[in-house]
């Protein structure tokens, strides 16, 4: 059985920003992770691991090399949190990251709430830089 959670959040300065984890449960339990961070000016920052260990016990949990993120569910289908910190690759855009792994790496964390029926709110942290973050999104996954 697999099972997937996703953010997208944007605003109207131009943020925009993604989050998914897909567990794979069985025999052989595993989880793979990407988030992604645009903004204006700064580019595009990617992080992705294909090979994390699946979470254990009742957290929704992932650790890799350079990567920490967790998913709280507070109330079921209208409050979750979300937290990232990791290290990711910049580009320039998107596309860049589409065709090479050769970018600028950079440390990168979410520290974002989701709340029904789609605002987003939190920090956002690039590098050393802190953006409080107001926008809105929406979250899909089992509770």
């Amino acid at each position: 059985m697999t099972r997937e959670w996703s953010l997208a959040f944007g605003d109207d300065h131009g943020v925009e920003g993604s989050l998914h984890l897909t567990v794979a449960d069985g025999p052989a339990p595993s989880a793979t992770f990407e988030a992604s961070l645009a903004l204006p000016d700064t580019g595009y920052v990617l992080v992705r691991d294909d090979d994390l260990a699946s979470p254990r016990g009742s957290l929704l949990q992932v650790r890799g090399d350079g990567l920490w993120a967790e998913l709280v569910c507070e109330t079921p289908g209208e409050h979750w949190s979300i937290g990232l910190e990791a290290f990711g690759l910049r580009f320039a855009d998107e596309a860049e990251a589409r065709v090479t792994d050769r970018g600028e790496r950079v440390a990168i964390g979410f520290d974002l709430e989701w709340e029904a029926p789609g605002t987003v709110f939190g920090e956002i942290l690039l590098g050393a830089r802190r953006l409080a973050f107001d926008g809105r999104g929406t979250f899909s996954g089992p509770a």
